[in-house]
């Protein structure tokens, strides 16, 4: 069966399931090619005070060699010259591969008090950027900058923090040219490659709790345990200094990808040096400062985040003076803060869009389907027998398909994702993002299997758990939580369990925070519980956090993974590290590692009255990120 878009009611719920998904909602791009240029763009910049603006300049201005990203960009005029050393008058070099912004403020009149964010919740609502989950980022975009950063219109690498980058032959020493005369917030100097060498560090440091944390140790070449003193000598074997604005990373494993790893699609955000050395560990928990166009103002735990907009910024000034994400977790709450106008945009269930849009407001949708939801067989550590229980029934792969064709995914997305950009089947992590990244990654064999694989068919359900001893059902927790990207994870949940019983099986919903269930699955004391997932793909990066022993997530563990992702490590070629990944794909496919759901573009209710524009792509972390690109309606 090929990818569907559901858009229009194409399937029809039992009157049993409508009724009872009624209660539940009334109560509740592939890189550009790159091309290496040297460019000066004269940038017509409209005023409306007439004045001449001269800067001096006492040193000669750097040419840069950049990187041009094929984007539509309108340009009045394009000369290639030298220009004077002593003065520039309104000149902006273009710094690539970042398409020209806007780089100086709006007359203060016309920009927007503030841009306020309703949603469902702030996850990890900390300030720490190296002691949370990659799901408490929402709120860490706004002032933090990488090395390599995201185009929000077509999803490719663009050069933010760093200038250029290259890679050696062996697929792991990178170099990294770096952005010269760009400030710290709070007064803590420029950014340099300390700077670099020290954000890397902070991750496998010993206080250090983030996502992917394995992932880090294996790339820093450190172990769990590892003191500051020997993290700290690692971390300068690893980041070769040349000079303030030049660095190679020398990663501990084979992987050409890193650019995930280290630019603004994962969790290694650029932090200052000079202020870990003036607040140490405490400190940094205080409150969060970067290079970013937003500064932080205030944190209310359970409530909101405050920003200033900064007036100067290489990068981009925002429209608004201010940033607020609210995090309002009642989904009625969060639509009465819109149409009162609290609130400029809000995460709203998709089931009550009519209403929405029916008072004049509009959904924007991040340009990718960048959420794949799925849920997870928990208590499968099949490389570890010592951890398993012998009596859950989820470690027999029959339970499993049973219980994934049980599902009536087509049913739900209707009830529940009207309007929603939705694709079936969906892979668990092998997204067609990642085939656009890694070509021939997707195995067409897959989509072909779906309807006799995954495919709804509650009496093949029945006939599995029969065959797996299991004809009159089994206990088991379905763990719920809410989700920021995915309002309606919790309703899902609750109609999977309408399936569930339908096949005869026993559900218990229990309410578990996302926090509760990273501890016990990395001690592996989670068992015969499904719990709900909305996250981002990123092939190579998941296979190893989610399905080998050596990750953090311990999703499902099999020796055939683990050897696969051992190989991984040490290939370097393109066509081989594809192949790889797709066996992967293919034991996962046939044995059920996860439960698939759907592939959902995320998307946001705005006011049309303040909010001209919001472009993002809509795979990162978060998903609502590149706020500070927001185009406002002057007031």
């Amino acid at each position: 069966m090929g990818s569907k878009l559901f858009g229009k009611s194409r399937f029809v719920l039992s009157l049993f399931l409508i009724l009872s998904l009624a209660l539940v909602v009334g109560c509740g791009s592939a890189a550009p090619e790159v091309v290496e240029t040297e460019v000066i763009k004269e940038v017509p910049l409209e005023v409306e005070v007439e004045k001449q603006v001269i800067r001096e300049v006492p040193v000669e201005v750097e040419r840069e060699v950049v990187r041009e990203v094929p984007v539509e960009v309108t340009v009045e005029k394009e000369i290639i010259k030298e220009i004077p050393s002593e003065r520039v008058v309104e000149r902006v070099v273009i710094p690539t591969p970042i398409p020209a912004q806007v780089m100086e403020a709006r007359v203060a009149s016309e920009r927007l008090d503030k841009v306020a964010v309703a949603v469902g919740g702030i996850s990890w609502d900390s300030n720490y950027t190296y002691k949370v989950n990659i799901g408490g980022f929402l709120d860490k975009w706004p002032v933090y900058e990488y090395l390599v950063g995201v185009d929000n219109a077509t999803g490719g690498y663009t050069g933010e923090l760093a200038t250029e980058w290259s890679i050696a032959e062996n697929g792991k020493d990178w170099t990294f040219k770096l952005r010269e005369d760009i400030p710290w917030q709070d007064g803590y100097g420029n950014f340099s490659a300390e700077d670099v060498r020290h954000s890397m560090w902070l991750l496998v440091q010993p206080t250090a709790a983030p996502s992917g944390a394995s992932t880090w140790r294996k790339i820093m070449g450190t172990s769990r345990g590892d003191d500051e003193a020997t993290t700290l000598a690692r971390a300068e074997e690893v980041v070769e200094i040349i000079d303030d604005h030049e660095v190679v990373i020398h990663l501990g494993i084979v992987l050409p990808e890193a650019l995930f790893n280290l630019g603004k699609r994962r969790n290694m955000p650029i932090e200052s040096k000079a202020r870990w050395d003036a607040v140490g560990d405490e400190g940094m928990g205080e409150k969060m400062v970067g290079t970013g166009p937003l500064q932080f103002v205030e944190r209310v735990e359970g409530s909101h985040v405050l920003y200033d907009a900064v007036d100067e910024h290489w990068r981009v000034v925002p429209d608004y003076h201010q940033l607020e994400f609210r995090a309002i977790a009642e989904s009625q709450t969060r639509l009465a803060s819109l149409l009162t106008e609290q609130v400029h945009l809000a995460v709203i269930e998709r089931a009550i869009r009519d209403e929405v849009t029916s008072r004049g407001f509009e959904f924007v949708s991040g340009v990718f389907p960048g959420i794949q939801h799925h849920w997870t067989f928990y208590g499968n550590y099949h490389t570890e027998p010592e951890t398993l229980d012998p009596t859950n029934p989820m470690l027999i792969k029959e339970v499993r398909q049973a219980m994934a064709k049980a599902v009536n995914r087509e049913a739900i997305v209707e009830a529940l994702l009207p309007g929603a950009k939705v694709q079936i089947p969906s892979f668990v992590k092998f997204t067609e993002l990642d085939g656009q990244n890694w070509p021939g990654l997707i195995n067409p064999e897959w989509s072909e299997r779906w309807d006799a694989m995954y495919g709804y068919d509650p009496d093949a359900a029945r006939e599995l758990l029969a065959a797996a001893g299991y004809a009159d059902g089994f206990e088991f927790t379905l763990a719920l939580d809410s989700n920021s990207a995915l309002p309606e994870i919790i309703d899902i949940g609750q109609a999977l369990a309408l399936d569930f019983e339908n096949i005869g099986l026993k559900p218990t919903l229990a309410n578990i925070e996302a926090s509760k269930i990273r501890s016990q699955r990395r001690a592996r004391e989670i068992h015969n519980t499904l719990a709900g997932s909305a996250g981002y793909s990123y092939t190579v990066y998941h296979l190893e956090t989610l399905f080998c022993t050596c990750g953090s997530v311990h999703t499902f563990a099999d020796p055939f993974i683990d050897q696969k992702i051992d190989e991984l490590h040490v290939t370097v070629d393109a066509t081989q590290r594809i192949n790889i990944m797709r066996e992967i794909g293919d034991f996962c496919y046939d044995n059920f590692c996860a439960l698939p759901m759907f592939d959902v573009a995320p998307d946001i209710a705005v006011n049309p009255a303040y909010i001209e524009s919001y472009v993002f792509p809509g795979f990162i972390s978060g998903f609502y990120t590149h706020l500070e690109y927001i185009e406002t309606v002057p007031q």
